[in-house]
């Protein structure tokens, strides 16, 4: 393996796990302050169960970029997830952050989308599990 190769395979994977982490954290501070999130979403005018789909797509697909596990699926509910974020909350605002835009989900939503078409890359459970599959 040559060390561009390696180093692509680092970048994938830093890129893969420091946006997993991302998600994760927030979907998890929408998960630890419920009420909050609920009575938020609300005042934008998006129904409750929207608020545990956002919960699963941040939390559940962070995680699972984490541990690159079932990686497109997890991509997907992450691209979803910023893909309502951006029509519902941040179009009106613009293009940049500072004014509330979608900048930030747009990156979001491009770097799920990456990860939904090429998934995991060789340091992830996907590969681990797709090796083993395959030796059987």
């Amino acid at each position: 393996m040559s060390v561009r190769s390696r180093l692509e395979t680092l970048a994938l994977t830093i890129l893969r796990v420091s946006t997993g982490v991302i998600m994760a954290a927030h979907g998890w501070q929408k998960f630890s302050s419920l009420d909050a999130t609920i009575q938020q979403f609300a005042s934008m005018g998006i129904p409750k169960p929207a608020v545990y789909l956002a919960i699963a797509g941040e939390l559940g697909g962070g995680l699972g970029l984490i541990v690159g596990l079932l990686t497109p699926i997890a991509a997907f509910g992450i691209f979803c997830t910023m893909a309502v974020a951006i029509l519902h909350v941040h179009l009106k605002n613009g293009l940049f952050a500072k004014d509330g835009g979608f900048e930030y989900p747009l990156a979001l939503i491009t770097i799920a989308f990456y990860f939904m078409m090429r998934g995991a890359g060789p340091i992830s459970l996907d590969a681990l599990f797709c090796r083993k599959k395959s030796d059987a």
